[in-house]
């Protein structure tokens, strides 16, 4: 936290719903191009530290290329089976590199991208509280 200790971070707000959305989860990980501290400390900041416990989730610093990320963050929850992994994203990079790890993606449009920009993923929402349907209409 020493990192943001003196960064304006009021502007960061969770989504609507992230604190139940995430706890419903079966296995949340945190998978993000950031390094291990700063996504660590972002979570901290936001109130949601307690879902992603260090030595879990992959981090860009880690490897190469994006996609491989997935293979890591599965083999450090126990060998979680890729047909299970769905990645939630709001870019399309999150997309394509779900995708190019043969994972299912949820977009979410609470950043900078529209519903068209972020089409290719398997299911598109507005919100972060419609995650448990979209997980479900994945599982039809």
């Amino acid at each position: 936290m020493r990192l943001l200790a003196g960064a304006d971070t009021s502007h960061w707000e969770t989504g609507l719903g992230a604190h139940e959305t995430i706890a419903a989860l079966e296995h949340p990980a945190l998978l993000t191009g950031n390094p291990p501290v700063v996504a660590h400390a972002r979570m901290e900041r936001l109130g949601l530290g307690q879902y992603f416990p260090p030595g879990q989730g992959a981090f860009g610093c880690e490897r190469e290329q994006r996609s491989e990320l997935f293979a890591l963050a599965r083999e450090r929850a126990g060998g979680w089976p890729g047909e299970r992994t769905v990645a939630v994203g709001d870019t399309p990079i999150d997309i394509s590199s779900a995708h190019d790890a043969a994972c299912r993606c949820v977009a979410v449009t609470s950043g900078q991208y529209a519903r068209h920009q972020l089409a290719s993923a398997d299911v598109v929402i507005t919100e972060l509280s419609q995650l448990a349907s979209a997980l479900r209409a994945l599982d039809t």
